[in-house]
């Protein structure tokens, strides 16, 4: 389950959840309660996620280059993700990583043994939902997401993207930044895996855009960092001002969706194109959802499970109840 780290948001902090934890060994204790001060002091305002003691489960780290070469499964990996031209580039490209990219990956590396422990934590509002045992974590290089998944077990994490986008691995902010980026991708896992044992159909555009803006929304509702969250039990100003600034778009592009069953090309790409890309401001799908769900929960995430379960029809259940009354009125009229 997220945790919020030195906030009265009713997250427990992950500390005192490790010490009720008695049964743990002593050596994974003091592993788990190191790891967490590691991320406590590297970013003291950042939001944290509560590890669970685990059995058999394992992450695993999958370097995606061998011989200064992409391996193969990196390449299939990026297939829906680049054109076949650049891909194709790219697989006979020769080069060792650079030191920031290294930087990356070792920070990545320590941080194994306590992503692994949160795993339990993260599948709370998938009920019933469980995972392989061992999931992969495939570090690559020269993509252009810093995140992603590669099918139901494989996480992945592109070191040249994490750098393009956030600068040193060094940086104070990264060690739970990183944090939170695994939890985003980890909890599409979940997500692409329920929908699998839900057997949910997505057949038509809006079916998509809806699909997506849950899928995505419950992914940044995993990886919003501290500014974005409430606040003595309020939404602070600026997660105000950015839903009221993306609501409008909110409500025509799934207005858009509703009375149009044959969008051209050129408006279905105008309507994905930042539903969830883009900078926070500009996510018109992904966040307000996100918001949402936070208030949802409001630090119980089990709340969460029958939006989850609800499937798409959570966008507009939720839009119906947090929607400005003039907006609201207009999304009914559609939905």
């Amino acid at each position: 389950m997220v945790r919020k780290t030195l906030t009265t948001h009713t997250y427990l902090y992950a500390v005192s959840v490790v010490s009720r934890r008695c049964n743990l060994a002593m050596k994974n204790k003091i592993l788990l309660v190191t790891l967490l001060l590691t991320n406590l002091v590297a970013g003291a305002k950042e939001r944290c996620f509560v590890p669970y003691e685990r059995g058999k489960d394992t992450l695993v780290l999958k370097l995606a280059v061998e011989n200064e070469q992409l391996t193969k499964e990196w390449i299939e990996a990026l297939k829906t993700r680049m054109s076949s031209t650049k891909l194709d580039s790219f697989a006979r490209l020769k080069r060792s990583m650079t030191k920031e990219e290294t930087e990356w990956k070792k920070l990545i590396t320590s941080k194994l043994n306590y992503w692994n422990s949160i795993r339990d934590s993260l599948a709370v509002p998938f009920k019933n939902i469980e995972l392989n045992d061992t999931i992969n974590l495939m570090l690559g290089f020269l993509g252009v997401d810093d995140g992603f998944t590669y099918g139901l077990q494989t996480v992945c994490l592109d070191v040249t993207a994490l750098y393009r986008a956030y600068g040193e691995a060094t940086l104070i902010e990264n060690a739970s930044r990183i944090d939170r980026l695994f939890a985003h991708e980890y909890t599409h896992l979940l997500h692409k895996t329920w929908a699998q044992q839900n057997k949910l159909q997505v057949k038509t555009f809006k079916e998509n855009v809806l699909w997506e803006c849950l899928y995505e929304g419950i992914g940044m509702y995993r990886s919003l960092n501290q500014k974005w969250l409430p606040q003595n039990d309020a939404l602070p100003a600026v997660a105000r001002n950015t839903l009221n600034v993306l609501y409008p778009s909110f409500v025509e592009n799934l207005i858009d969706i509703a009375k149009n069953d044959s969008l051209s090309d050129e408006d279905q790409y105008r309507i994905q194109k930042n539903l969830s890309r883009g900078n926070v401001a500009q996510k018109w799908g992904a966040f307000p959802v996100a918001i949402w769900l936070l208030l949802e929960a409001n630090g119980d995430e089990k709340k969460l499970i029958p939006w989850i379960d609800s499937g798409p029809a959570a966008v507009i259940e939720l839009a119906k109840k947090y929607l400005p009354e003039h907006l609201r009125e207009r999304l009914v009229e559609f939905y």
